[in-house]
């Protein structure tokens, strides 16, 4: 069945579903990052206090991208507001990426002090 859902949006018969799409690449790149983070001896609290970062992202761009509901609706020009809410989230985004480094080196100096 799979298959034919797959061969459908790519013969443009059957619209792809990119929440779908976009969630279940996020799942994938939560589980590579744990898997990696496994890899180099990090405990599941230690992978979760990493990943919380990302789910706090997540909600974060959520909020942003509830603001713009609404936008097109009597505003000449939606625009403006959809850069300043795309400008918001790609910071949210770098900031995260930054966090998780930082969050990655405490964990790894704490492991180093304890040992």
């Amino acid at each position: 069945m799979d298959f034919f859902k797959k061969l459908g949006e790519k013969l443009g018969l059957i619209e792809e579903d990119k929440t779908a799409k976009i969630n279940a690449e996020r799942s994938m790149l939560k589980l590579n990052l744990a898997s990696k983070l496994k890899n180099i001896n990090f405990t599941e609290q230690e992978i979760n206090e990493v990943l919380d970062i990302l789910t706090k992202m997540e909600a974060e761009v959520q909020i942003q991208k509830d603001l713009l509901i609404g936008t097109n609706i009597n505003n000449p020009d939606p625009t403006i507001i959809m850069k300043e809410v795309l400008d918001e989230i790609r910071r949210l985004e770098v900031k995260a990426g930054e966090d998780i480094k930082a969050k990655i080196a405490e964990i790894r100096e704490r492991k180093k002090s304890n040992s």
